[in-house]
């Protein structure tokens, strides 16, 4: 056994010897060099934002005060995304890919239909029934990105892009004291804009960065609705 032990521990000592300034950095991915059909030429530009998670902050501009939704009023943004390289620049690539957002928001406002196929928000205070009211979206986007980076391993990133998707869910949920229990409620909101488009800027280090997300339509597209500007300001990390 101790023969074995050396015969793979020795080359390791040499082959340390051979290189003494070698540098050994930790890799964020498993796939930091290749940019899907084989290595790429110049290796020290590393890519990290084909896989990217954000974690948001969800509020609006409109009709609801802004920053009066609760702490807890999170998102979560998956996106897989093909880094394109320019030929004549590394330091400027366009990403594309397919994502899907949960964008939560608690508050104390119940948003509710009306007779019309309208969307009403009414406040509660805090002496009444209400337990927690939230509004729940679901997302299926396409990323466009052009993204701006210096070269190197400790990067600056900077990126502007837009989402153009669907949201095919938007869910009103509720929870009550009714007659000495608790009542959840789950209501589909009937007035909700299908299709949907988004801006966003993304600017970091290496992985990690700052997003802030702008929706300029309006969430509910009846004129007789509440009307929202939605928004997102987060973190994000990029995988590889």
């Amino acid at each position: 056994m101790k023969y074995l032990i050396l015969f793979f521990f020795i080359p390791m000592c040499f082959h340390a010897q051979q290189d003494p300034e070698l540098v050994s950095r930790n890799r964020p991915g498993l796939f930091w060099f290749v940019n899907g059909k084989g290595p790429l030429d110049d290796a020290d530009y590393r890519k990290y934002d084909r896989c990217i998670v954000d974690v948001t902050y969800n509020d609006w501009i409109g009709d609801l005060s802004t920053f009066q939704n609760k702490w807890n009023s999170l998102g979560y943004h998956f996106s897989l995304n093909k880094d394109i390289q320019f030929r004549s620049s590394q330091r400027t690539t366009i990403g594309l890919g397919f994502g899907y957002s949960y964008l939560n928001h608690t508050l104390d406002a119940v948003f509710s239909n009306t007779p019309n196929k309208s969307v009403s928000a009414q406040i509660h205070g805090t002496t009444d029934s209400l337990i927690f009211s939230k509004l729940t979206i679901h997302q299926f986007y396409v990323p466009i990105e052009l993204r701006f980076k210096s070269l190197g391993w400790r990067h600056f990133k900077f990126i502007i892009g837009s989402r153009i998707g669907v949201q095919p869910l938007l869910f009103s949920k509720t929870k009550y004291w009714e007659s000495g229990a608790e009542q959840f409620y789950d209501d589909k909101l009937l007035d909700m804009r299908w299709f949907f488009t988004s801006v966003y800027v993304r600017c970091g280090i290496r992985n990690w960065s700052f997003i802030g997300i702008f929706h300029p339509m309006k969430l509910f597209p009846s004129e007789q609705s509440v009307r929202l500007y939605p928004f997102q300001i987060g973190l994000s990390l990029s995988l590889f």
